[in-house]
């Protein structure tokens, strides 16, 4: 009855059924259903490092520029901290 009331559930309702006639289909469902969870992970934490790799270029790049203006540790330490 849900089924048919909703486009979303009808087709999981028939993706589920095609799958489970054969085991084979099944077999090569879970397959792609695997490499599509690896490769969202893999995405994932490249971001991630992406994202913590070019903070961390980026504050030293700050920090050079602050040196070459001459400010100090204590005056770079102050602007950093406030």
């Amino acid at each position: 009855m849900a089924a048919s009331s909703n486009e979303y559930i009808r087709e999981a309702v028939d993706t589920l059924e095609v799958i489970s006639q054969d085991e084979q289909k099944r077999l090569e469902y879970n397959a792609r259903q695997k490499a599509l969870w690896d490769y969202n992970t893999l995405m994932a934490e490249n971001y991630t490092k992406g994202m913590a790799d070019g903070e961390a270029s980026g504050i030293a790049k700050l920090l050079a520029k602050m040196k070459a203006y001459g400010l100090s540790d204590s005056q770079i330490q102050a602007i950093l901290n406030s």
